[in-house]
């Protein structure tokens, strides 16, 4: 439904000359910015969960039994083994979410809006309620906007709702976030920013959904398993041990060091660095990997239900040939009057010639 929003029309009473800069920076305060809010994981948090889990925890009291009983040539040995299967976990997850910011950050959203009575390209995370911005022939709709008096505009939805085709939109109806203008030139009031857009608010129903993932459970459940197994063979080991009148720490000593040992501790960080070289094969293809674990997800898909529009298709305009009118008129001469014909205020982003 094109109306279904929520709207403050107090907010909308913008005139023709747009918010002056005073008015913008008091609603950025109130509102806060254009921006989908993300929960990022702190990178102390990140580096102590490599350090906390079933096969960390034994190595940790693998260690203090070992410097309870003075053996320390087993101590550097186990210590030394926990700090390079934690870091080097560490190091490929970091890596594989700094690769991840540095595109978002080379992606960063810019919007035309007209602020002090002149029109300005800013940062689209700066759009604020009431603003009037420009919707234009390949420009992006930087947030929720109501349609101003004028001509309709066609606007590109599918990466909302799948249409392959544009809508028109005329005064009155609110361009969501996230479309892209296809054909027509138009001002538009800005009625939501960030999480109170359409695609804010599905973008936080999907962000609630915690789920572990599928490779995590696979590990857990190895680990299980083999823990079970250990703990039990080492149980009769050590029984056997006190036994033979053993002293109880050398026994446990012994029983700790069979248990790390009959487990594969560096199973997680094996699989992460095995996972990160696959990424970085698929960031030479011009594929960028949020999440490690997606790659074994992917692997391990059976059936692959996806909508053709940008999917399956380009989703790109391309002109591919031109009937001029003009005797003598040449292939650039009728692309350079088609683009001063426009009137754009900035270029299409995904056009191609061919």
């Amino acid at each position: 439904d094109q109306h279904a929003i929520d709207v403050d029309e107090s907010l909308l009473a913008t005139g023709p000359d747009g918010l002056t800069t005073h008015e913008a920076q008091q609603r950025l305060l109130e509102f806060g910015r254009n921006a989908i809010e993300e929960k990022a994981v702190p990178k102390w948090k990140l580096l102590m969960g490599h350090f906390w889990g079933p096969m960390p925890c034994m190595i940790w009291a693998a260690i203090l039994i070992e410097a309870i009983i003075l053996d320390w040539a087993n101590f550097w040995v186990l210590l030394s083994l926990q700090l390079i299967n934690g870091l080097v976990g560490f190091h490929e997850d970091s890596k594989a979410g700094d690769a991840v910011a540095a595109l978002k950050a080379s992606l960063k959203p810019t919007a035309m809006v007209k602020r002090d009575g002149r029109w300005q390209n800013i940062d689209g995370s700066d759009v604020v309620p009431g603003d009037r911005v420009a919707l234009n022939a390949g420009a992006a709709v930087p947030a929720d906007s109501r349609v101003c008096d004028g001509e309709p505009v066609e606007i590109d939805q599918a990466a909302l709702t799948g249409e392959s085709l544009p809508v028109t939109f005329y005064a009155g109806q609110v361009a969501k976030m996230g479309s892209t203008v296809t054909r027509g030139e138009s001002e538009a009031i800005v009625c939501a920013t960030g999480r109170n857009t359409f695609f804010g608010k599905t973008a936080s129903m999907i962000a609630s959904v915690q789920d572990e993932a599928h490779f995590q459970k696979i590990l857990l459940a190895i680990t299980r398993f083999l823990l079970i197994v250990s703990v039990v063979l080492v149980t009769i080991a050590v029984a056997y041990l006190l036994a033979k009148k053993e002293s109880f720490l050398k026994s446990l000593a012994f029983g700790v060091v069979l248990l790390v040992a009959s487990i594969p501790i560096a199973m997680q960080v094996v699989c992460t660095t095995t996972m990160a070289l696959g990424s970085r094969k698929l960031a030479e293809q011009k594929a960028i990997v949020a999440r490690l674990s997606s790659i074994e997800q992917l692997a391990g898909m059976n059936v692959l239900c996806s909508d053709k529009t940008g999917t399956l298709t380009l989703n790109k305009m391309v002109l591919q040939d031109f009937v001029p009118y003009a005797a003598g008129c040449t292939r650039e001469a009728l692309l350079r009057d088609a683009a001063l014909a426009a009137k754009w205020k900035e270029p299409v982003r995904n056009w191609q010639l061919k």
